[in-house]
């Protein structure tokens, strides 16, 4: 079934085109939610009229955007989950759970497409997590997953004693090895010193 898209769908179309479309697309989905109607010649004629009021609304739409962009640019946030003894975490943190987190922070209602996330968040830490609205307007926020009766704080001073005490582990574990290898040149060279 051909239609002439009243308004933009993500993906699909832009207010204005003309498409085939499934029948029952159109008839359960496009035509009752006056997304599409019929592209008959009466609403053929409406083509130029309707790409104009979608345009303006496309360039609306980037102005909230934006705006949108700006407030949450560079925005920390902090999530309590409970974990196990393992430090697994009951449940997960997903796109739903950062979107409703930012609306309490900021309120502001960021779609969940616009959080790009791999998968879902399943111990406590600190995650670097890509929100991107458009091609020019991404950003990384920083969420921080912690135990409630923690705070981010304690998460952070945490996991940097953890982070030095493993690199005064590599580096001690560097400091055996290179004696190893220093006492065992010396052994090498005083057995080649006893054979001549």
């Amino acid at each position: 079934m051909k239609v002439l898209f009243l308004k933009d769908v993500p993906g699909v179309a832009l207010g204005g085109d003309i498409k085939e479309v499934k029948n029952g697309y159109a008839r359960n989905y496009l035509i009752p939610y006056n997304i599409a109607v019929l592209a008959n010649n009466e609403n053929v004629k409406q083509i130029e009229k309707i790409k104009v009021e979608s345009e303006k609304e496309r360039v609306a739409l980037m102005e909230d955007l934006k705006a949108v962009f700006e407030s949450i640019k560079d925005l920390t946030i902090n999530i309590p989950m409970l974990s196990s003894q393992t430090g697994k975490l009951y449940g997960s943190v997903g796109h739903d759970v950062i979107s409703k987190t930012i609306k309490e922070v900021t309120n502001i209602e960021l779609q969940d497409r616009y959080i790009k996330l791999t998968e879902s968040i399943k111990e406590h830490g600190v995650y670097n997590v890509r929100v991107e609205i458009s091609d020019e307007l991404n950003t990384i926020i920083k969420v921080i997953v912690h135990d409630p009766e923690q705070t981010p704080e304690e998460l952070l001073l945490s996991l940097k004693t953890e982070t030095e005490e493993e690199d005064t582990e590599e580096v001690s574990s560097a400091e055996e090895e290179s004696t190893e290898e220093v006492s065992s040149a010396e052994e090498e060279s005083t057995e080649e010193k006893n054979k001549n």
